[in-house]
């Protein structure tokens, strides 16, 4: 008696496990993303700015090695930057604009709830390091009288000095896996924790701080 009822717990214990092990498989995945950008930076001295509409675009891989549990990395061409207008009642005349394009490496943890059998809530956040690669300024003024030329402008002239940028990004979405592939429709904000331009109290330059930050809105193709 008590040598079936030991084989029948052994043997309860094992279809239970497997039935775990069957029901979940860990996962590999590879795809596109593509998305509006929003930037500005964190500047000090504070300049009046406004967010500068871009975009962004790259690589996606993604294991999910536990249930509800992952890891993200990506390689993105991203635009980053900020927008100022000098005039506010001819603000479509005088304009200033600076586009920064970076080389982005996001490596994050990657976490989701299901919704249902084809839906997912998934949350992303951890740090990304990105490397400069070219910037393009955008000016639009009525007049050479009209570009600034106090000492409160000098920055228009600075060259991007940092060409390595890090930070910490994050964010949250919604995943629809259908027999084509999954699709990810995710927001983020990245909080950019070095700066750009060289720094007034090392370098002597205009700014005591210049970090990048960015919202985007981004859609995820994951191959079948």
């Amino acid at each position: 008696m008590k040598k079936r009822l030991i084989t029948y717990l052994f043997s309860l214990l094992a279809a239970t496990c497997l039935a775990q092990a069957q029901e979940f498989q860990p996962e590999w995945n590879v795809g596109v993303n593509g998305g509006v950008t929003l930037s500005q930076m964190r500047f000090n001295p504070i300049v009046s700015m406004g967010w500068l509409q871009q975009y962004a675009g790259g690589l996606t891989f993604r294991y999910i090695s536990e249930k509800h549990w992952g890891l993200q990395a990506e390689l993105n061409y991203a635009m980053r930057g900020w927008t100022e207008k000098q005039d506010s009642v001819a603000w479509f005349l005088n304009k200033y604009s600076r586009s920064l394009v970076y080389a982005e490496v996001p490596l994050m943890t990657h976490f989701y709830a299901n919704l249902g059998k084809h839906a997912r809530f998934v949350f992303l956040a951890g740090p990304q390091i990105s490397f400069f690669v070219s910037e393009k300024v955008l000016e639009c003024f009525r007049d050479l009288e009209s570009r600034p030329r106090n000492n409160d402008y000098d920055y228009y002239d600075l060259k991007v000095e940092r060409f390595v940028d890090y930070g910490i990004v994050g964010g949250a979405g919604f995943e629809l896996r259908t027999g084509i592939g999954h699709f990810v429709l995710d927001g983020r904000y990245f909080f950019g924790l070095s700066d750009t331009f060289g720094n007034v109290r090392t370098e002597g330059d205009y700014f005591e701080a210049s970090g990048n930050q960015v919202i985007s809105i981004k859609l995820t193709y994951f191959f079948k």
